[in-house]
């Protein structure tokens, strides 16, 4: 398995353990960082964040194309408001999550949005936190070809002057004038709404750094140290297997701080336009 789909099974596991709702996505602070930084409140901002995307569904939606769903989790919460559901994603252990959870009657398919293929269409596509990892031009013309009305994107993407693959995970992490030039050469399609929520979001990484730095890296450290100590061999072992990771993991986190500086965070609403 590779390391990024160790880190999301894990972050899902986490999710369903901890927050009780299996989502992925980053939360949302409308009224700013918690008083105190905790998992508990990262969960509730998941739900928050949900709850803000829902509110931009149009009410003439009654079918979703779910594109990278993730555990499945959104795609749930959305089936239980009354909204039928199809779901795609490339990463098949977190497919086997979804289909686990989902009622039978949502299709869940194993591919990334370029290579899907069905003779159907939908009133929207939906993009949460996965429109970054899909080629601007296939995705816009693929949201041409599967929507009939809308388009919802809650993602992030590079600011201007920063490079792509500053950081790991295989995005595209387009800048968001170049999603606009893009979207101005597909004339069926209009932005009806775009906002910038970088601040509601970036307390995410606060609380991360937090648990990250004061809890997870002491302890480790810790850890190691007592291997070391009581358990020599398997110590030298652990270091020479997990070292470089481990040190990469104890290293202080300052995410809060480089994400902002990089990305912006935004809800952007498509509309096909009307003829004429």
């Amino acid at each position: 398995m590779k390391l990024k789909d160790f880190r999301l099974d894990f972050e899902a596991m986490l999710s369903e353990v901890v927050y009780g709702h299996g989502f992925l996505h980053y939360g949302y602070f409308p009224d700013g960082p918690p008083a105190t930084p905790s998992l508990q409140a990262l969960g509730a901002a998941q739900q928050a964040w949900f709850d803000r995307m829902v509110a931009e569904i149009p009410s003439q939606v009654t079918t979703i194309l779910d594109v990278g769903s993730g555990t499945g989790a959104n795609a749930l919460a959305l089936t239980a408001r009354g909204y039928q559901l199809e779901c795609l994603s490339p990463s098949t252990q977190l497919n086997a999550m979804a289909r686990a959870k989902l009622p039978e009657s949502v299709r869940v398919h194993d591919t990334g949005f370029e290579g899907f293929d069905v003779p159907r269409q939908f009133d929207m596509c939906l993009f949460g936190e996965s429109f970054h990892y899909i080629e601007l031009a296939p995705a816009l013309a693929a949201i041409d070809r599967y929507a009939t009305h809308s388009a919802l994107i809650f993602d992030y993407f590079r600011r201007p002057g920063v490079e792509r693959g500053v950081d790991s995970g295989g995005g595209r992490r387009q800048t968001h004038a170049e999603f606009c030039a893009a979207l101005d050469q597909n004339p069926g399609w209009q932005i009806a709404h775009d906002e910038d929520v970088t601040e509601a979001i970036q307390p995410t990484f606060v609380i991360l750094d937090h648990v990250k730095n004061a809890h997870v890296a002491p302890f480790l450290t810790r850890l190691r140290g007592e291997f070391r100590r009581s358990r020599p061999v398997l110590g030298r072992i652990l270091e020479w297997g997990l070292g470089r990771r481990m040190d990469k993991i104890v290293r202080p986190s300052e995410r809060s701080e480089r994400f902002a500086e990089r990305y912006e965070y935004r809800l952007i609403r498509l509309a096909r336009r009307g003829p004429g």
